[in-house]
């Protein structure tokens, strides 16, 4: 491991960071950016940039080329995968997984025990260059589980325990405990064996993903 770069030190960190090669900690996009702070034991991938002003809990691992952006609050214990982005002021609560090559809008909210599957896109204007005015992102509320390929519209709520199929593009509010699916999402009961809240456990893994070998469940089939 060597030291990140890190814009003359501007972040703190606890005492047990591992860091990969070419990782950029706290970017000073501009004079009077506060330190990233990042919690205890993170695991930060080759090629990733956390900016200044950034806040990360204890636990934390990320994967190669991630970029979160300025303003940006992340909880203990999260996952965010390969080359994903979170484009900053976005919340993001404990014990999230955010898989690879996901783009997080700004304004983002994400509650608890949140899973979203690779490939998602996360939107925040209707009209974007057509019309002035503040941009809002979707709200998740906490143990939502949204598939792999989904397109949140702008402005939206899904709520508590909701669960988003694969592929689907939702513009619509999705009520607690429902299941959204289909171009446009249309809303449905959720089925019984899914009403159940995520497995925390699961969600919120200790292992480290790209040490598999630390996993039980990578080896399951064996």
């Amino acid at each position: 491991m060597q030291p990140p770069d890190s814009d003359q030190g501007n972040y703190v960190a606890g005492p047990h960071l591992h860091v990969e090669p070419f990782v950029l900690l706290g970017h000073r996009y501009r004079p009077d950016a506060r330190p990233a702070r990042i919690g205890d034991r993170a695991v930060i991938r080759s090629h990733s940039v956390i900016y200044a002003d950034v806040e990360i809990g204890e636990d934390f691992k990320c994967g190669h080329a991630v970029v979160i952006r300025a303003e940006t609050v992340v909880g203990r214990a999260c996952v965010v995968g390969n080359r994903t982005t979170i484009e900053g002021r976005a919340m993001i609560g404990q014990g999230c997984r955010i898989m690879s090559h996901c783009y997080i809008c700004t304004r983002t909210t994400i509650g608890d025990y949140v899973f979203v599957g690779p490939g998602c896109t996360f939107l925040n204007d209707r009209y974007p260059m057509r019309r002035e005015g503040e941009v809002k992102g979707p709200t998740l509320e906490s143990y939502v589980c949204v598939g792999g390929g989904v397109t949140l519209g702008p402005g939206i709520t899904v709520g508590e325990g909701s669960f988003v199929a694969a592929g689907c593009v939702v513009h619509r509010d999705v009520p607690p405990w429902s299941l959204a699916l289909g171009v446009p999402a249309r809303i449905e009961p959720l089925p019984e064996h899914l009403r159940r809240r995520n497995i925390e456990a699961l969600v919120a893994n200790p292992f480290d993903l790209w040490y598999p070998e630390e996993c039980r469940s990578w080896h399951a089939a064996e």
